[in-house]
Formats: C-alpha cells, structure tokens, sequence
C-alpha cells in the first residue's frame, strides 16, 4: 500500500487484529464454512431427511462434532423425535420445544458476555427447526424478531474464527422471512420438493445466480432423479457460487 498516492480515494481493506486465533480443526471445504459464520436453511417436505441432516452436521466426526462450545435447539418435536435423540440427550438444558423470543436474547446475551469476558471458546451454534407460523413473514409483527434481527448479525456474537451456524429448517421456504432469505450462506433443497409453488419461489431467489431459470431447474432434476433424501446443496457465500448434489457432485 506504500505506492499508493496520498491523496488516493482507493479502497483498502481494514487492517485485521494481529492475532486471530485457531480454529479448532481443519473441516472439508465442501462442508459449509462455519468458521466464517453460516446462516444454513433447509427446505423439504415432511419425511425427507431434514432432521437427518442437520443431526448428522452435528454429531458426525467429518463433520461439525465437538466443535461448538454451545448448542441451543428449538423443535416442537425435539422430544419425541427419535431421529434427534442422541441430539436431545447430549443438549438437553439447551433444547426447547416452544420459540420464544426470551430464549434468542438470552443467548444473545450470553454471547455477548462470553466476549467481554475473554472467553477462550465463544462457538455457538442456533438450531431453528420446523418452526412454521413463528415467525412474521414480513416486518411489522413483533414476535418472532429475536431470531429475525439475529440472521443479520449472528456472526458478531463471536470471536474469529470461533465457529458460528444458525440454521433454519423449514417446510416452506417462503415461510421464511425476506431478511433471512436475503442473508442465506448456504441453503440445502430437498430432491423431494415437488409443489409446483414452491419450486417457482425457489426459481424466484436462486436461479438467477444459477445460469438463469432452465440451469436451475435442470440442477434440481438431477437431484430429484437420483432417488430419496437426495439434496441439492446451494453455497451463496462463495465467490462465484457453486451448486452441489450433497457434497459429492459439483453441478455448477
């Protein structure tokens, strides 16, 4: 940056802390990058595998096990699930099976603290599952926003490159909030999504990112054709993006 001239108006990047830390293991690129913070969302029908994955991101070794100091879930069926036992069992205190915006701002609270503390450790991940109804699909209702206002900012509730995911699961993807939507790090469709509706607002946010709407759609075929509990997996906080089947098969 020497050369450049002093009355120059380029922009520079801000000069980052001298010590970042370590993250706590090296995990494979495929994966979502959690040590840059993700906002995933998840959109399948009923019996596709929704609670599968994100249990599996959890508790698999390749994947994100161990590596959150704090895990909150918030499912109305976290208790009877049999697929998020081992989730329940191992997170108990933290599972709650009503949303309420208390519990986001505790947790919010807590983070902040953990900060101002110097706590070694200030991972966190926030599970939102199936949900439908909690959240105002538009501005303007009040309850619900905790977790709204926390999709733009989760990722200051941390120390770099503590691990940071918030993620959303969900029945129907414009269920979701527009701020969250817009906000999306990586997105996870189900091969099993056949309501003509809601592949158009799928089109609608993604394709356009994609090669346009035939791309898209013919991406989402291959995975549908591959059979059940397949998922076309969206990474928007790449540069270019990339579309995946699963994590195997790079579609774009």
């Amino acid at each position: 940056m020497d050369n450049i001239p002093t009355n120059s108006l380029q922009i520079i990047e801000i000069k980052k802390p001298d010590e970042i830390g370590n993250v706590k293991k090296e995990i494979d690129e495929r994966l979502p990058n959690i040590y840059k913070g993700q906002l995933i969302c998840l959109v399948a029908p009923i019996r596709s595998g929704k609670s599968n994955l994100w249990n599996w991101m959890l508790l698999h070794d390749n994947a994100y096990a161990d590596l959150f100091n704090s895990v909150n879930i918030i499912s109305n069926t976290i208790m009877s699930d049999q697929t998020s036992r081992f989730s329940y069992k191992k997170w108990k205190h933290n599972c709650h099976e009503l949303y309420s915006d208390s519990i986001i701002n505790g947790i919010v609270a807590q983070q902040k603290q953990k900060i101002e503390d110097e706590v070694e450790d200030t991972s966190y991940c926030i599970i939102l599952d199936d949900l439908c109804g909690q959240f105002p699909k538009v501005g303007g209702a009040k309850r619900g926003m905790a977790a709204i206002n926390l999709a733009t900012r989760f990722r200051h509730y941390v120390k770099q490159p503590d691990a940071a995911m918030l993620l959303f699961s969900t029945q129907k993807y414009f269920d979701l909030n527009p701020i969250v939507r817009c906000n999306i790090t990586s997105c996870f469709i189900s091969g099993n999504v056949k309501n003509r509706k809601e592949i158009e607002q799928l089109v609608h946010d993604f394709a356009d990112s994609f090669g346009g709407t035939q791309n898209f759609l013919q991406m989402f075929k291959t995975v549908q054709d591959a059979g059940p509990y397949q998922w076309l997996f969206l990474k928007m906080d790449k540069t270019p993006v990339e579309a995946w089947h699963n994590f195997d098969t790079q579609l774009f």
